[in-house]
């Protein structure tokens, strides 16, 4: 019994020893990362072991699903994405919408580094409170007449939760193709039981990468998104997730007298194309039917006919200046649908593109956030921009879902701080993700400013090089300044040592939060 216990010990040493040379001299990730599991890995050996395999990144497998589909679907956009980059390249000074011309150094970068072909939104609607939201969406989900694709981070089974999938069940009933997406383990409290009623009435309804047919290694690799696609043709997406706490009406002691302000848009388009491709990509890469054709002709039933007509039309024309007149007028709104996951984890697309907007500032950056822990990379370019006299301001909440990231924002906010960022904490609980440059770009989606969302999660945020839209969301930002306290380095020096200690500490964890 003694040598049993001693060749496992001597194994587990030695595996911890390999996990350790492997992150000294192998991980590519920040130093700051490296030190968090260097630490885990030094004075909680077993256990560090199994949060490495788990949460470090390096043990998600792309599935050959994702990957198949991400093919077929490509077929659609890249030869448009082909046109798109030649005419940014060769005929920039043709362009007739300014805003393009302006920013045509970050839509290159968006087409090249995450394949985001420009489009064009019609309307735009920005809700800032869930109670509005889920009225519009239940309304075009009550007109919706082919289709409704939805996919959520979170949904509870309460009575938001209930009223919406009451909604599904009736559609379903009357032939609409209903398809859903939750996140398994954001949804974990969420008894499978809830969707059956839609299960039975013909929707179908999939869990992203299911944990409790235990996919361990997938654990940290969640779907942050939230989608809604009507017929094609409408789309809704941003911060919002399915819940009563998100409509402020929660009957839970957490949320009771706690205003949740949040995000979420109601898009028309040509760009309702890129986020229906996004919805795809997900749902075929976890069906569980095998035999699926993903062939173009089966892929195309799912977007409206005179969209494929219009963007085969442009691309088969051989008139340059034709091209540009159609697809770079000035009538609607230029857009980009980002998109980032694990599944490439050499790239940080969405966090490269926050960076690259910051870096584009003149005159403002205003960010919301409900969770600021930034990377090293992130950090220095916003204290860059400060420094340079770039106004920069960012909204948190005032009243956190999570102590342990408050406590790790804290150490964070207060560095800021000394370099002439400016913090406000908001009088509930913002879950808003939006970052507005200059008055001239803006971006909306589910991205949190911290690694989780950078790295780990499957995340989309659309992009309008607009001013009127920007506009908006400046006026969005002032009303929540309004209803926000101005925080200062005071505010944290005044704190007792220890908890400045505990805020040091948890930072030290903030690229595993």
């Amino acid at each position: 019994m003694f040598i049993v216990s001693n060749i496992i010990m001597l194994i587990g040493v030695s595996l911890n020893s390999i996990f350790i040379i492997f992150t000294l001299f192998f991980e590519r990730k920040s130093p700051s990362r490296r030190l968090t599991w260097l630490l885990l890995l030094f004075f909680l050996p077993y256990v560090g072991m199994i949060l490495y395999i788990l949460f470090s990144g390096h043990f998600f497998t792309r599935t050959r699903s994702m990957t198949k589909i991400t093919k077929e679907l490509s077929q659609i956009y890249l030869p448009l994405l082909k046109e798109e980059k030649k005419i940014l390249k060769e005929s920039s000074s043709k362009l007739p919408n300014n805003q393009i011309k302006k920013y045509n150094k970050i839509i290159t970068m968006n087409m090249k580094n995450a394949n985001s072909f420009l489009s064009f939104t019609e309307t735009v609607a920005i809700f800032t409170f869930g109670e509005h939201m889920y009225d519009a969406l239940c309304n075009d989900i009550e007109n919706a007449t082919e289709s409704i694709f939805m996919e959520f981070f979170i949904w509870r089974n309460d009575k938001t939760g209930k009223r919406i999938l009451d909604l599904l069940c009736k559609k379903a009933q009357q032939g609409v193709k209903v398809k859903l997406i939750f996140d398994d383990l954001g949804s974990f409290f969420t008894p499978r039981n809830f969707f059956t009623p839609l299960k039975k009435a013909g929707g179908e309804v999939l869990p992203f990468f299911n944990l409790k047919r235990g996919v361990a290694f997938s654990v940290n690799f969640r779907n942050h998104r939230k989608i809604s696609i009507i017929d094609g043709k409408i789309v809704y997406t941003g911060g919002m997730n399915i819940g009563d706490e998100y409509a402020n009406c929660s009957s839970k002691r957490k949320w009771k007298n706690v205003t949740v302000r949040d995000t979420h848009i109601r898009i028309t388009g040509s760009s309702v194309l890129a986020l229906q491709t996004v919805f795809l990509i997900d749902w075929f890469s976890i069906t569980e039917r095998k035999n699926i054709k993903k062939d173009i002709k089966n892929i195309s039933k799912y977007f409206p006919i005179d969209t494929f007509e219009r963007y085969s039309k442009i691309i088969s024309t051989d008139n340059e200046k034709k091209l540009i007149h159609e697809l770079l007028t000035e009538t609607q709104i230029p857009t980009q649908i980002v998109t980032s996951g694990p599944d490439n984890i050499q790239k940080a697309e969405i966090r490269d593109m926050l960076i690259r907007m910051i870096l584009s500032a003149k005159k403002s950056v205003r960010i919301q956030t409900p969770y600021f822990t930034p990377d090293d990379t992130f950090l220095s370019v916003l204290k860059i921009a400060a420094n340079s006299g770039i106004n920069v301001e960012i909204i948190v909440p005032g009243k956190w879902d999570k102590w342990y990231v408050r406590e790790a924002a804290f150490d964070f906010i207060r560095e800021c701080l000394d370099s002439d960022i400016k913090f406000f904490a908001y009088d509930g609980f913002i879950h808003s993700k939006m970052c507005i440059v200059d008055g001239h770009v803006v971006t909306i989606g589910t991205t949190n400013i911290d690694t989780r969302s950078f790295d780990l999660h499957f995340e989309v945020n659309a992009v309008f090089y607009d001013q009127i839209i920007a506009k908006q969301c400046d006026d969005i930002f002032d009303e929540d300044k309004k209803n926000a306290t101005a925080l200062c380095s005071e505010d944290f020096n005044k704190h007792f040592i220890l908890r400045r200690a505990l805020w040091g500490f948890c930072r030290l964890f903030s690229p595993l939060m």
